[in-house]
């Protein structure tokens, strides 16, 4: 589990580097953050995965980009100082949604390049 979170913790540190719209007000609010979101993923993502299954089985498997963006949303209302704020790609403005999808994208993908590492 520590690991797990120390994993979240570098990856929102580093994303909120690379990417403006990702930003943590203090330290403290980086590793509150990553404890959230660790726990989120390993308490309420199972069982919202199992609650929309038909949902899921029907989508083909593309609700649990929906769920991704629900755990993403509630770190970020949990955790105040934590914000993820509306991107822009190419010139192109994304709504909120949006814009978590894309983090929840890159969070999955920064946090998979680390399981490998460690």
């Amino acid at each position: 589990m520590l690991k797990s979170i120390i994993i979240s913790i570098l990856t929102i540190a580093i994303l909120a580097w690379l990417f403006p719209n990702i930003s943590y007000s203090s330290s403290i609010t980086l590793i509150m953050a990553g404890i959230v979101l660790t726990l989120l993923e390993k308490i309420v993502r199972p069982i919202l995965k199992i609650l929309f299954l038909p949902i899921n089985v029907v989508t083909l498997g593309l609700f649990s980009l929906v769920i991704n963006v629900l755990i993403l949303y509630l770190a970020t209302y949990f955790v105040p100082g934590f914000t993820i704020d509306n991107v822009v790609v190419f010139g192109v403005a994304l709504n909120q949604f949006f814009s978590l999808l894309l983090a929840s994208a890159l969070i999955g993908f920064v946090q998979g390049f680390f399981a490998l590492i460690l």
